[in-house]
């Protein structure tokens, strides 16, 4: 499918703003001249695909670890769970439920419809239902994970029907989402050829139904979704981690679902919004010092158990990078990583100070996102192309290796080397291998591993919320980068008692989910009540 169609699509495939679950898309569609050959359906799939940005836009994949302890948005209060800032009115979450249910509509206008064409091949017409039911049930995933209970809506509405439909019970949603995934797999390729790549194929769907069986705690049918993966054959872990990431590699076959991007017509600003001042870059996600610290050194070891590590040259010692490749691949270090030959400087000191904050150059932390910037890069800024993975092959082995974990199965090198050893052997990493079998011990190591490898990609909230950590993260002091030597007597800004700056204490509401129904639709619809919790 062709991004440029992609573009006119959009535009013909707009929604109206009367009713936020009546987000019916324009007549134009709908008149006598649509919906006759197969070229009109391969239109309103590409208008269906490019709606569907809610969960799967570069700014939601990317940013959502903002509200995690992996890192902070330099713009004030962005990082609303951080800042305890989520109520019924957050933006946000209007945000993400109007634009949900916009997106349902327009699934629900394509399959409504596409029946309408005469003539229509049945296996390709089968193939565009089941892409759409997968973004359908990709929207369902996400509304049952932040509100639990929600609207099902898998019609188009009435304006009537609309401002009093009621809310299904989050059981009801999940079934719908699993049946969904199950119902479209057969229809789903097993790959693209390179003219259709970022459409659906048969692992994506998988994917989210693992996800969502994990999520559920099912971890037997969720590692029979993961374990059909593997055994299609298709994937494989990237020799390149970096280039997975800032557009150098987009049809890599360890990516199996990403958003689509094209510079200049549908495209995006993350070239703008991540990348260092010093490249002309708004350097808005700053990554915390408890992340950094969770990169093991080369030998495999922590910075607290190696004897490699040296605080005084924390990544690089004589020349040589003695931590895992995969810090520098993600983050932006001071004194260290360079962009277009300029090294990159985080200490307020190396940086233009002004006043008695932090400063543009070094941001909240210090610290600046690496992972997704592309350093050679000179197009635009604010329109760049570079696609965004959202489902990888090393999450899939990850999450296999977890589900197993939670089956109570014994584990042997040989799972080992299939899942976590597979993701640590890449080319451009080349971790030691694992080799722990006690399966609370190894747990552990499988928790650093996704968010050292799955950094910034989206996941860690819900891996902490998936583990019932993600309450211990209330009141936690957040630091970046290492200041003084001599804390009790540093008075510039404000650093802990190991010298490193002090961000921020996270403040997390420990009943954040389900998420509230947003005030302004429990204001136009009657049939809704607010959540308990919210209250």
């Amino acid at each position: 499918m062709k991004v440029k169609t992609l573009f006119i699509a959009s535009i013909i495939l707009a929604s109206c703003e009367d009713g936020i679950l009546n987000k019916q898309p324009l007549t134009q569609l709908s008149t006598e001249n649509f919906w006759t050959t197969p070229d009109d359906a391969l239109l309103a799939l590409a208008g269906v695909y490019n709606k569907a940005t809610t969960w799967s836009s570069a700014e939601h994949i990317i940013s959502f670890d903002q509200n995690t302890d992996n890192g902070i948005n330099r713009k004030p209060n962005s990082s609303f769970l951080t800042y305890g800032n989520l109520t019924a009115s957050t933006s946000e979450v209007k945000s993400y439920w109007n634009n949900s249910y916009s997106e349902i509509a327009g699934c629900n206008y394509f399959l409504e419809n596409v029946d309408r064409i005469p003539d229509f091949d049945a296996t390709t017409k089968a193939q565009m239902v089941a892409e759409v039911r997968f973004l359908r049930a990709y929207t369902f995933f996400n509304i049952a994970q932040y509100w639990g209970g929600a609207p099902l809506v898998t019609k188009l509405l009435t304006m009537n029907e609309s401002i009093t439909v009621d809310s299904a019970p989050k059981a009801d949603i999940v079934n719908f989402v699993l049946t969904e995934l199950d119902a479209i797999v057969g229809d789903l390729p097993d790959t693209r050829p390179a003219a259709e790549h970022g459409r659906i194929i048969k692992s994506a769907a998988l994917g989210i139904k693992g996800r969502l069986l994990m999520a559920e705690k099912r971890w037997t049918e969720a590692a029979a979704a993961y374990k059909a993966i593997i055994d299609l054959k298709v994937h494989q872990i990237d020799p390149q981690y970096s280039e997975l990431f800032n557009g150098k590699n987009e049809q890599s076959s360890e990516i199996i679902f990403s958003r689509k991007y094209l510079a200049g017509e549908i495209a995006n600003s993350t070239q703008l919004y991540y990348r260092p001042s010093l490249d002309g870059g708004w350097h808005h996600l700053n990554p915390f010092q408890g992340l950094i610290n969770d990169y093991l050194c080369i030998d495999g070891q922590s910075i607290e158990e190696s004897s490699l590590y040296d605080p005084a040259f924390p990544v690089v010692r004589n020349g040589v990078n003695y931590r895992d490749p995969r810090l520098l691949y993600t983050v932006f270090y001071p004194g260290i990583s360079t962009i277009k030959s300029r090294v990159y400087q985080g200490h307020p000191d190396s940086t233009t100070v002004v006043g008695d904050v932090f400063t543009y150059d070094a941001g909240m932390t210090g610290y600046c996102l690496q992972k997704f910037v592309d350093n050679d890069y000179t197009g635009d800024v604010y329109s760049s192309g570079v696609d965004i993975p959202i489902i990888r092959y090393a999450e899939i082995l990850l999450s296999y290796l977890e589900c197993k974990i939670n089956e109570g199965v014994i584990v042997d090198r040989d799972l080992l080397d299939l899942t976590i050893n597979a993701v640590r052997n890449r080319t451009s990493v080349q971790m030691p291998a694992v080799t722990e079998t006690d399966k609370s011990k190894l747990l552990e190591i499988l928790k650093r591993e996704r968010r050292v490898e799955l950094a910034w990609e989206g996941l860690r909230y819900w891996d902490l919320i998936r583990w019932g950590e993600v309450a211990l993260l209330d009141n936690t002091p957040q630091y970046g980068i290492f200041l003084t030597d001599s804390p009790a007597t540093y008075t510039r800004y404000p650093v802990g008692a190991d010298g490193h700056y002090f961000v921020i204490t996270l403040k997390y509401r420990s009943d954040n989910l389900p998420w509230p129904f947003p005030q302004d639709e429990l204001d136009i619809n009657t049939s809704l009540t607010q959540k308990d919790n919210w209250k």
